[in-house]
């Protein structure tokens, strides 16, 4: 860790000039560029928009030992920020503010995802902001509770809360010094020297024996489906399919082959992952490949985490890393009935959710990451959804509730 700190030092003094160069073929995935492969230190730099969790993940696949997000971002999207933050607290990321460089606004969400956090540069935080800086309408789009529920499962200091939901969304609250050091945020060459050092493994898509102690996720090429499989270090593993159905059992790995016995089966079924241009596929016993392996994150609780709020009738309808478009909440059952009918014509992905506070919450659908703020933005615009509408991960709801309506 102190060595990757160390250079974080260095190299955010050249984040100025990475944020001139825009995109490149130097940095393809603009405003997500990697500074130094080896160690595995990626930054974002500029603003964070629809586009960045795309941008995000194709880096990622890049650099598969990543280890370390600098930030350098003066605002941007709600939901692109949370989706990133979601993903650095899942792979248990470090996160960085050079000295002079800035993390404003829905940045902050991401700061405060990292498992390590150092702002050695201007953190701020307010309120939510009821336009993007481009004129759209952003407000509602993510429910409050659900945004600070976020931030404590990041374990996000409360008095740093306050102080964000404190501040109107026209000011700009920054953390001094003293509050930085305070929330832990700081530390000096001093403290950085006398740390101890923890090696951090490389992971290597393509070498399974990297991945001991992990959870790997695969797509299906034919949907793009996620499944989730967890390799213990004990040799126990947990695979969650695309359909939400969870097995578990024990896995070996061998001679590049991971190798699954699960639930009742009597005999292993081996994998082998094989780089190709494409990606890394996922081969059986029989020489085909269904799947690409997209990731592997460094916490083994991870694929619990994603869902671990989310009841398992909300879970099968809100896959994770998705959320559900939440068009209208009614107090009771008759007057959900009762706006459907009246304004949801396209009823072929209803779903209505009991919320905590016992309120019914309406959806028509659900939306990938990259598709939040354009899809929101354009439909509130043209009139296809309210404007208080916003997308929910589905971490305040209790259960499905069943309206009456086929």
């Amino acid at each position: 860790m102190r060595n990757i700190i160390l250079a974080l030092g260095a190299i955010a003094l050249s984040l100025s000039a990475t944020f001139a160069i825009s995109q490149t073929a130097e940095h393809p995935n603009f405003p997500v560029v990697v500074l130094d492969r080896q160690e595995g230190i990626i930054a974002i730099v500029g603003r964070i928009d629809f586009r960045t969790p795309l941008a995000f993940e194709k880096t990622l696949s890049e650099v598969p030992n990543v280890s370390a997000l600098v930030l350098d971002s003066p605002e941007g999207g709600v939901h692109s920020a949370l989706s990133i933050a979601n993903r650095v607290r899942g792979l248990g990321l470090t996160t960085v503010i050079g000295t002079d460089s800035q993390c404003m606004s829905a940045c902050a969400f991401i700061f405060l995802a990292g498992t390590a956090r150092l702002a050695w540069g201007e953190l701020g935080v307010h309120q939510i902001s009821g336009s993007d800086g481009d004129g759209n309408l952003v407000d509602g789009q993510f429910a409050l509770a659900e945004i600070i529920e976020a931030l404590d499962e990041f374990d996000a200091p409360t008095e740093l809360i306050g102080l964000m939901l404190r501040t109107p969304p026209e000011n700009m609250y920054t953390l001094s010094s003293q509050e930085k050091r305070q929330f832990g945020f700081l530390a000096n060459e001093k403290e950085l020297a006398t740390a101890p050092q923890t090696p951090t493994p490389r992971v290597d898509l393509a070498d399974p024996e990297t991945w001991r102690g992990k959870v790997v996720t695969g797509e299906l090429v034919s949907s793009g489906k996620r499944w989730f499989a967890a390799l213990n270090l004990d040799g126990t593993t947990v695979f969650e399919f695309t359909s939400g159905q969870r097995s578990a059992g024990r896995y070996i790995v061998s001679d590049g082959n991971v190798c699954f016995k699960l639930d009742n089966n009597n005999h292993f079924d081996c994998r082998r992952p094989v780089s190709s241009p494409t990606g890394i596929r996922w081969y059986d016993e029989k020489g085909n490949f269904q799947s690409l392996i997209i990731g592997v994150e460094n916490s083994k609780i991870a694929v619990t985490q994603k869902t671990r709020n989310v009841p398992a009738g909300v879970s099968d309808y809100i896959r994770p890393g998705e959320c559900a478009l939440i068009v209208a909440s009614r107090p009771t059952v008759i007057e959900a009935r009762n706006y459907v009918f009246a304004n949801v014509s396209d009823r072929r992905f209803l779903k209505a959710f009991r919320s905590k506070n016992g309120w019914i919450a309406i959806s028509i659908g659900t939306l990938k990451p990259h598709e939040v703020d354009t899809v929101l933005t354009e439909w509130k615009q043209a009139g296809r959804i309210p404007l208080d509408s916003y997308c929910s991960t589905g971490r305040a709801y209790q259960g499905i509730v069943n309206l009456g309506i086929n």
